[in-house]
């Protein structure tokens, strides 16, 4: 059995964002790679002085290139795949009819998508969320239920919650669903230089744009767009 580590993150995700836009999705590589991996971005960090927190809310506009080495980095690694779930009209959702009246409930089933190209039946999952709040304990528990269920239990997970700055992959994570986030919101008024240049370098590296789905026969970096119906999921 081979054991992975998946890297999850997520961008307005709180039922009260102002944003209309959430995004959940992960980085997935093998476990033997992770050391290497963390280390190789903490090279990069020293490379190009960036030694600060990863955070898509925090980019350096005189950092160019080290986002550009740390992107490229990333699509050259074949053993690292993305894959992002992206609710538009968040407004939308009916959380009353759908999720007991809960937004945690369509929080998770978002995550359950965002993981399940990742899983493979008879291997070893070990997947890193971000710090949300007390709740997520129990609903880690209710999540790792239902992907069993899903496997009839020939799959292994195992789920810890962890804060960003405790791992490299995740924070690249956070870019990665930041800039997706940022692409596909259409309430900006000022556009950001410095985010704007980092979609333009995802989108060539990539060959996808950022505000539309992926096909579904790509398996390296992946985007589901979900659009709920009004009263709806």
């Amino acid at each position: 059995m081979s054991n992975y580590k998946i890297f999850c993150d997520e961008s307005n995700h709180l039922y009260s964002d102002k944003s209309d836009i959430m995004v959940i999705g992960g980085i997935c590589c093998e476990n033997s790679q992770v050391e290497y991996i963390n280390r190789y971005i903490k090279h990069l960090k020293h490379k190009y002085n960036a030694l600060n927190e990863l955070k898509w809310t925090k980019l350096n506009s005189n950092k160019k290139n080290f986002y550009t080495e740390l992107l490229e980095f990333f699509f050259s690694r074949v053993d690292m795949k993305f894959n992002a779930q992206v609710v538009i009209n968040k407004s939308n959702l009916n959380h009353d009819k759908y999720n007991d009246g809960e937004s945690d409930k369509f929080y998770y089933k978002m995550y359950y998508y965002a993981l399940l190209p990742f899983f493979k039946v008879e291997q070893n999952f070990n997947i890193f969320m971000d710090y949300k709040d007390t709740k997520g304990a129990k609903r880690v528990r209710e999540l790792n239920d239902v992907v069993h269920n899903t496997f009839y239990g020939y799959i292994n997970t195992t789920y810890t919650i962890i804060h960003s700055h405790e791992s490299q992959i995740m924070q690249l994570c956070d870019v990665l669903i930041g800039s997706i986030g940022y692409k596909n919101r259409k309430d900006i008024e000022h556009v950001s230089e410095i985010k704007q240049f980092i979609i333009n370098e995802i989108e060539r590296l990539s060959g996808f744009p950022l505000d539309d789905s992926t096909p579904q026969w790509e398996e390296k970096f992946r985007i589901y767009r979900f659009h709920p119906r009004k009263s709806y999921v």
